[in-house]
Parts: structure tokens; C-alpha cells; sequence
């Protein structure tokens, strides 16, 4: 029987072929996959993929947060007071108890800016006050006032201060975490081009040996037949069924791999245990068609991946993060000098206080009593002074009050200056020492990424050179082992060959189709580094990220 006929006795589906023992969770449905499908399987469910995903969306979280130091600040300040004070004063309180109540309702709002770290503040202050001091005008009385504050750095914090610095640190460490989405689904993406290629080598592996196991049957059927024809010693039956359980052993070894092999490529894919898939059976597809690259053009391709590896990008990430956070700390060297301007205006009204002071009460009698004179005499009465009272615009409720705070003239402007100046500030010094030595540390992190771009692509270009070269002599071995069997296996039949020869060549016929299998894997998964190494994997699937 001619090998061709073999292998397409023995080719079938693994777990329905007879002597193929059953896969540990695997059942009898079958799902065939392209290394597309695959890839585009493990793009939806990749549970790694789903990490650096959430890591994305934590990094627009924090810069949420971090503009939060921006957010308006609205404060309510409710609060009633009661006090009772001994005064040692009469003309303060006849009975010697000063008491005042008050209540007290205050609104302000500070607002930070980020232009020029400059802030302002707005407060809205109301404070209703009643008291038995007789020297007082007016009781009760309300007294309202709005202050209007701006403060501007001069030096420290004026072109960036921490909350600024955060807001752009964050946003430099989101464009990190989408390029480190970006450098994880290549990696996904070539470990799954990588699994799905061991696979399909796998089960071209079972392949082989199930027809080596065909091929040692047929040898221990022509030896049964020659011993009791009699042209054949009996002692070499054990030596062909010695080969035989030889092989099966190699064919079990290779199922099993087979099932591993798969599990590596099915937990790259799935993303929950409970998915029908982990029971199925895949059946991958042919290897890539893809034309192999000019391997004398390696330079042109370092070039272009130096131009395009997404590890490069993510360095100039960081380094731009470093340079905000070396700004900042060059700048809180600096001393801290603020303009502070603020502007108030206020306004009062109340009740006249129904109580007389005790000068006015002393007067009243003196007065009586010279005017009863004067009357004798003929003469015109003396009018006393009044107990003081109250400006007229002072006299109303709530609504006097308000009239009073935005037309009245109690306006009140200050300026000036803040100076604060740490001395030897050895805590900024420090930060800045440390933003250096980062830079520093991050362009030679540059040089060994380089470093690596131009190792990944030599290596890679070899492997696939290599992996051509051995392909070629590996085809031929196969077709050569080929031709030795069949010739073997005729000298065999007519007794001009021992079995040990013949099953010499079966094991080099077996052992040249595992080369080729090696070889083409080789160059499989070779491609697959090549476009990583290039920085081309996600363009040649057609892969954007975003």
C-alpha cells in the first residue's frame, strides 16, 4: 500500500479516529477557527484585555477628580448665640447682666481658577442682634455685609501649582494606559497567533503519528504473515509489536499535548469557564499565506519600528509626564508672593431701642424742674436733648437692611501683598533632584528599548530566514524518507530486507515529517514576531484601538 493511501486512511478528526483515546472535556462538536476569528475572539473576551480596559477607564476617573479642585465651594453657616455677661458697669446694664442674642445666617462661595492659579471668594455674611444695653440705638438691629475677595500668585503657583499639575499628569498617565491597552493587545494578539500556530502543529504532530502507528501495524501484519510462511524468524514479531506500542505511546503523548495545547489557546479566547467553547473541539485552519519579507531590507525595518512600537511612544509618555511634574517642582522653589484684593460693602437698620439711656433718665428731672422756673420767670422752657436715636436710613426691617448694603455709601477697598518665603525649602530641592534623576533614568530606558527594537527585528528576520531555509531541507528529507520506506518496505516483501530496516525508515520518514511540521511552525510563528517586532501587528489585522 503507497503512503498516500495511508495518510488518507488514517486522516480524520481528532477523538472520531480509531485508536485515538477520548480528550479530558472535550466532547464530539467541532468549531473551526481561523487565526481572524481567533484573534477577533480574544479581542471581545480576553480577560487581560478587560483589565487594561478598566485601567483606561480609571484613568479618565482621576482626571475627573483632579478637576474637582476647581469645583465651586458653597458654604452655609446657620447659628444662633445667647449671651449673658456680668458688666461691672451700670451705664452697660442696671442689673449688672450684659445680654445679647444673635442670629446668625452666612453664605460664601470660593471658586479656584485655573487661569493663573488666581481665586475669588464671595461671602454673604447676616447676623440679627438684640441686647438691653441702653447705650444701644438701635434693637433688635440687622447687620449685613458682602465681601468680595480675589487673591492672584506673583511667583510660586502662578503658572502651575499642584491641582493644575495633576490635571495634565493625569492626562498624560491616560494617554499611558490607552498605550499600554494598545501594547497588551498585540500581545494578546501574537500569544494567540503563537498558541493558535502550536495547535494546528499539534494535531499535524497526531497526524504523524497515527499514520507512524498505521504504518508499524502494517509492518507487524507483513511479519506475522512471513513467520508462518516461514521466511521470517519468530523473535522478530516482538521486535515489531516492541514498535508498535512504541508509537502508540508517541500518539497518546501527542493527543495530550494536543488537549494543553488547545486549553492555552481557549483561555486566551474566553473570557468566563462556563463558555460553550471550553467542550468544543477546534479545528484551526491552514498556516498564513502571507509573501515572507526582503530579508536584506532589516535596516528599512528597524527604522520603521523605531517610528512606530508603541514602547517608544509610551516613553515619550512618561518623559512628558516627568517634565510637567519637574516644572512644577522647579517652580515651588520659588517664594510664594500673592496679590490679595478685596472689596465689602455693608448695610444696617433696626428698631429705635425703647430704653432710655441712665444720662438722658438724669436729665429729664433737672430739665422739669428749671423750666417749672423758667415758666415763673416768664422765660421760654429749655428743650432737653433726645437719648441719642438713630439715623433715619437706619430705621426699617430686612429690606432697609438690603437698601442700605447695595445703595447705601459703606463700601470698603483694600489691597496688598502676601510674602511667604520658606527658607532653604529643602523639600522642593529634593523634588526637583528627583525629577532629573527620572529624566535622566527614562532616556536610557530610551536607549535599551532601541536596544530591544533592533534585537527584536534582527531576531526575527533570522527566524524566518532560518525557519525558510530548514522548511526547504525538510520538505525534501520528508520526500526522500518517503521513498526510502517504499523501498524498504519492497526489498521487505521480497525477503531481500530485515524488519528492523524497515521500521528504521518508517521512524525516519516519521521523524523528517515532524522536522517539517517544526519548520513550518517556525515560520508561523516567526511572521507573528516579525510584526510585532515592526510594530505591524494591529495593521495588518486591521485592528484600531481606541
Amino acid at each position: 500500500m503507497s503512503i498516500p493511501v495511508i495518510l488518507l486512511l488514517l486522516f480524520c478528526s481528532l477523538g472520531h479516529g480509531q485508536g485515538i483515546p477520548g480528550r479530558v472535556g472535550v466532547g464530539l462538536k467541532e468549531r473551526k477557527l481561523s487565526v481572524k476569528d481567533a484573534i477577533v475572539k480574544a479581542l471581545e473576551s480576553n480577560l487581560e484585555l478587560e483589565v487594561e480596559r478598566a485601567n483606561i477607564s480609571f484613568a479618565e476617573a482621576a482626571i475627573t477628580g483632579a478637576k474637582g479642585a476647581f469645583d465651586p465651594v458653597v458654604r452655609w453657616l446657620p447659628g444662633v448665640q445667647s449671651r449673658n455677661n456680668p458688666t461691672p458697669s451700670v451705664l452697660v446694664s442696671p442689673d449688672g447682666k450684659l445680654s445679647e442674642n444673635f442670629l446668625i445666617q452666612n453664605v460664601s462661595i470660593g471658586q479656584r481658577t485655573p487661569w493663573q492659579g488666581a481665586s475669588l471668594r464671595l461671602d454673604f455674611n447676616n447676623a440679627r442682634q438684640t441686647t438691653n444695653n441702653p447705650f444701644t440705638s438701635l434693637t433688635p438691629y440687622t447687620n449685613s455685609q458682602i465681601l468680595l475677595g480675589f487673591e492672584l500668585p506673583l511667583l510660586r503657583n502662578r503658572p502651575i501649582d499642584r491641582d493644575r499639575a495633576q490635571i495634565r499628569i493625569r492626562s498624560k498617565q491616560l494617554d499611558v494606559s490607552r498605550t499600554d491597552l494598545e501594547i497588551r493587545i498585540i500581545d494578546v494578539v501574537t500569544r494567540v497567533e503563537s498558541a493558535y500556530w502550536d495547535l494546528l502543529a499539534a494535531r499535524d504532530n497526531v497526524v504523524v503519528s497515527q499514520e507512524a502507528v498505521g504504518l508499524a501495524e502494517e509492518q507487524l501484519a507483513r511479519t506475522r504473515r512471513q513467520i508462518e510462511a516461514g521466511t521470517l524468524a519468530p523473535v522478530e514479531l516482538a521486535a515489531a509489536e516492541a514498535e508498535l506500542e512504541r508509537r502508540r505511546d508517541t500518539l497518546f503523548a501527542s493527543v495530550a499535548l494536543v488537549t494543553e495545547l488547545e486549553n492555552v489557546l481557549k483561555n486566551l479566547l474566553l473570557g468566563d469557564r462556563k463558555e460553550e467553547m471550553w467542550d468544543e473541539a477546534i479545528i484551526p485552519g491552514q498556516g498564513p499565506t502571507e509573501q515572507l519579507p526582503d530579508f536584506s531590507a532589516w535596516r528599512e525595518a528597524v527604522a520603521s519600528a523605531l517610528s512606530r512600537r508603541p514602547e517608544l511612544r509610551q516613553n515619550v509618555q512618561r518623559r512628558e509626564q516627568n517634565d510637567i511634574e519637574l516644572e512644577l517642582n522647579r517652580n515651588q522653589t520659588k517664594p510664594l508672593v500673592n496679590l490679595q484684593v478685596g472689596y465689602s460693602t455693608a448695610g444696617l437698620a433696626g428698631a429705635l431701642n425703647p430704653v432710655e439711656n441712665p444720662f438722658v433718665q438724669s436729665n429729664r428731672d433737672l430739665y422739669a424742674r428749671v423750666n417749672r422756673l423758667s415758666l415763673m420767670a416768664g422765660l421760654p422752657p429749655l428743650i432737653p436733648p433726645g437719648g441719642g436715636g438713630a439715623a433715619p436710613g437706619f430705621l426699617g426691617g430686612y429690606g432697609q437692611v438690603l437698601s442700605n448694603l447695595f445703595g447705601g455709601n459703606f463700601q470698603s477697598i483694600q489691597a496688598g501683598v502676601s510674602f511667604d518665603l520658606t527658607l532653604r525649602n529643602r523639600a522642593a530641592e529634593a523634588a526637583v533632584a528627583q525629577s532629573v534623576i527620572a529624566e535622566r533614568r527614562l532616556k536610557l530606558q530610551r536607549q535599551q528599548l532601541e536596544q530591544r527594537v533592533e534585537t527584536d527585528v534582527r531576531n526575527s528576520y533570522q527566524s524566518l530566514q532560518s525557519g525558510q531555509q530548514r522548511l526547504a531541507a525538510a520538505t525534501a528529507s520528508v520526500r526522500a524518507a518517503r521513498e526510502k520506506v517504499e523501498s524498504e518496505t519492497r526489498l521487505f516483501n521480497s525477503g531481500e530486507s530485515t524488519n528492523f530496516l524497515v521500521l528504521t525508515r518508517q521512524n525516519e520518514y516519521a521523524e523528517s515529517r515532524r522536522r517539517e511540521l517544526l519548520a513550518q511552525l517556525e515560520i508561523n510563528k516567526s511572521l507573528a514576531q516579525m510584526r510585532r517586532a515592526v510594530g505591524r501587528t494591529l495593521e495588518n489585522f486591521g485592528i484600531q484601538v481606541r
